[in-house]
C-alpha cells in the first residue's frame, strides 16, 4: 500500500470494526521465512480529538488492519489467528497552534502478506 494524506484505517477487534483518520501513513510488508513481518505506521492530528486513554485500551488487543488508500483501494492486513499488536507514541509534530499528535504503529508477524480486500 503507497503512503499517503487522507487515507483511512479500519481495525477488526473481536466481531467489531473501529476507523482511525490520519493525515499520513504507511504500510510495510517484509518476508521472513515462512511468514511476513508487517508494519502500519500512522500519525492522527490533534491529541484532543483522540484521548491517550481510549489509546492505552487498544494496547491490549490483536489486531487485523484494513487500510484504504488514496485510489479507494482497501488492503487487509494481519489474520484471525496471528493479529496485530498496537502501540502509540507522542509526537511534538504540532502546528503553529501548538498542537500536537498521536503515532500510531500496528505491528506483527502473518503467514499471509499483504492482501487486497475486494
Amino acid at each position: 500500500m503507497p503512503s499517503g494524506e487522507g487515507m483511512s484505517i479500519t481495525l477488526a477487534q473481536g466481531a467489531a470494526w473501529s476507523k482511525v483518520l490520519f493525515s499520513e501513513a504507511s504500510c510495510n510488508t517484509v518476508p521472513e521465512g515462512d511468514a511476513f513481518s508487517h508494519t502500519v505506521n500512522a500519525t492522527v492530528p490533534g491529541k484532543g480529538k483522540v484521548s491517550a486513554r481510549d489509546l492505552m485500551e487498544l494496547c491490549y488487543g490483536r489486531y487485523i488492519v484494513k487500510a484504504t488508500d488514496n485510489n479507494g483501494v482497501s488492503w487487509l492486513i494481519g489474520d484471525t489467528e496471528e493479529g496485530l499488536r498496537f502501540a502509540f507514541e507522542d509526537v511534538n509534530e504540532g502546528t503553529a497552534e501548538g498542537e500536537t499528535a498521536y503515532r500510531l504503529t500496528f505491528s506483527g508477524l502473518s503467514m499471509w502478506p499483504q492482501m487486497k480486500n475486494m
